[in-house]
């Protein structure tokens, strides 16, 4: 069973789920809420450029969790026993778990992107060619971050033995390594987000490939 079929089911099984059902309509919900009730907190930003910070923030805690929850109850429940009979790699059961949520996290990102578009010009706010680069640029570093919060929630799905270890591992481990992705942001490097995408893909494919490791050498 190749990675292009793991991921598809992976993908069928988490676009059809309530969490992300939620997660695509509450994240651009919650952008707006915190950007309307607590003006302190965004700084006079238009909506747009808030909920790039909302959606890096808060979306790669999100699938850091659902992944390493989700591996945690399959490990369990015996489901990986299962395909030792079958013709597929564990790799892909790890990668397409991966590509499926970040997928679905990046869907979730460009909604509450275009939602805060169209409320900033009903606003009255310009959309010119400067809000939408500086929004580019950082929604690409919360991609970045938000890629590391994923293979961080897989490789902690391989080793917790139970959901809340894994929960708390993900809250006060995986929310550390995320901000890798911001790390030349916060060194005033230049071009930080080119430096935050680098960052963003070594460190992803580490964990990554960590986690296969292990969990090739795990029985089931």
């Amino acid at each position: 069973m190749s990675l292009k079929i793991m991921f598809l089911d992976e993908l069928k099984g988490f676009y059809r789920s309530r969490v992300m059902l939620a997660l695509w309509v509450g994240m651009p919900l919650l952008a707006l809420l915190i950007h309307t009730f607590q003006p302190k907190l965004q700084g006079g930003m238009t909506l747009t450029l808030f909920a790039t910070f909302v959606v890096s923030s808060i979306s790669g805690t999100l699938a850091s969790i659902m992944l390493s929850v989700g591996i945690i109850h399959e490990k369990s429940r015996g489901v990986y026993s299962l395909f030792l009979v079958r013709p597929v790699k564990k790799n892909s059961i790890l990668f397409g778990k991966f590509l499926a949520v970040f997928s679905c996290i990046v869907v979730a990102g460009i909604i509450t992107i275009l939602i805060s578009l169209l409320y900033d010009h009903l606003k009255g706010n310009p959309i010119n060619q400067a809000l939408l680069r500086e929004a580019g640029k950082s929604l690409l570093t919360g991609f970045s971050t938000m890629a590391i919060s994923s293979a961080a929630g897989v490789l902690i799905g391989t080793l917790a033995p139970s959901v809340l270890v894994g929960v708390i591992l993900v809250l006060y481990g995986g929310n550390q390594l995320s901000v890798l992705g911001l790390l030349p942001t916060m060194l005033k490097l230049p071009y930080p987000w080119v430096f935050s995408l680098g960052f963003g893909v070594v460190v992803t494919t580490v964990l990554l490939f960590l986690a296969a490791f292990l969990f090739n050498r795990k029985q089931f």
